[in-house]
């Protein structure tokens, strides 16, 4: 097994690598809830639907579905969101194992976004 690190590119243009591979771990850049246009959903709860979907194809250009998922950072920009925001996410998981979690608020997000993560797997 190599530990030399692999950078994947999004397959559309964007500044930053999509994910990065080392080992039998892959990293993925931050999700906001844009969708391919690059427009945000409308409300939290429909960014944080659209955020968790844009991570699931994100997962899925390496063929993991969210149960790969073994750690998040979540960045909100009011963090009296948290308990909402916990309340979809979960849901998101069923009855699987809910990956480890660290949530930070910040004072600005990408295209005005509220929340945004940034996701662990294993491979």
């Amino acid at each position: 097994m190599t530990t030399e690190p692999a950078f994947f590119a999004y397959p559309f243009d964007a500044a930053f690598s999509e994910a990065v591979r080392i080992g039998d771990t892959l990293y993925l850049s931050g999700h906001i809830g844009d969708d391919d246009d690059g427009n945000l959903a409308s409300g939290f709860e429909a960014e944080v639907k659209q955020m968790m979907a844009n991570v699931t194809a994100s997962l899925a250009r390496f063929d993991l579905g969210l149960d790969a998922l073994i750690s998040v950072r979540v960045m909100l920009t009011n963090m009296g969101q948290i308990e909402r925001f916990n309340t979809l996410f979960a849901a998101c998981f069923g009855d699987n194992p809910l990956p480890v979690c660290s949530a930070f608020g910040v004072t600005e997000l990408a295209l005005d976004a509220t929340v945004e993560i940034e996701c662990v797997a294993r491979l």
